[in-house]
């Protein structure tokens, strides 16, 4: 038996190119494909995961704006502009015009810092889709950097939202919370 397992593995090593090696993962189970020393499959990244309240749709863009990232950061940054795009739209905006959806937070009373880091988002994926000032292939760091701002995002406007609400409906009785309704005439 190890006579057969040894003339396969030389053999094996004669059907694959120099510089080509596969491992495989003693804790998964897994396998990887190298070239010239650098791992080729699976494509990996330290992102963040996707923030949970995030919709299931949304969810899917940040996913795949990831699996893209290491080969092309400019389709990666378009995605996540497309992603912010759906998020505005789940936050009760129009999801039409990012700009205006922006804008529209803003007389509302959005804070300043989650105003930047949306037209951070904004204009760094609208550069992406169309030339710009910015380019991202030069700088792919930037393209990293903007998953991050989109889960801040999210749990500024929806993440922590929720839970606000849910400590108010779960602390204060039913019967305070209507005369706060009338208090404040709503």
């Amino acid at each position: 038996m190890d006579h057969i397992e040894h003339d396969f593995k030389s053999s094996f090593s004669s059907f694959v190119p120099s510089g080509f090696a596969i491992a495989s993962c003693s804790a998964c189970d897994g396998f990887s494909l190298w070239v010239e020393q650098q791992m080729k499959y699976p494509k990996t990244t330290s992102l963040p995961s996707p923030n949970e309240d995030l919709a299931h749709d949304i969810k899917d863009l940040y996913l795949e704006a990831a699996s893209i990232i290491v080969d092309s950061p400019k389709g990666s940054t378009a995605l996540l502009r497309l992603a912010l795009q759906k998020l505005l739209k789940q936050v009760g905006k129009s999801g039409k015009n990012i700009n205006n959806d922006i804008k529209e937070l803003v007389s509302e009373g959005l804070s300043p810092k989650i105003q930047q880091a949306l037209d951070l988002l904004r204009v760094v994926g609208n550069n992406a889709v169309h030339p710009g000032q910015i380019n991202i292939d030069d700088n792919a760091e930037v393209a990293y950097k903007l998953f991050s701002i989109l889960n801040f995002i999210a749990e500024e406007l929806i993440t922590k939202p929720k839970e606000l609400e849910s400590l108010y409906s779960d602390l204060i009785p039913e019967d305070t919370q209507e005369h706060i309704k009338q208090r404040d005439g709503v």
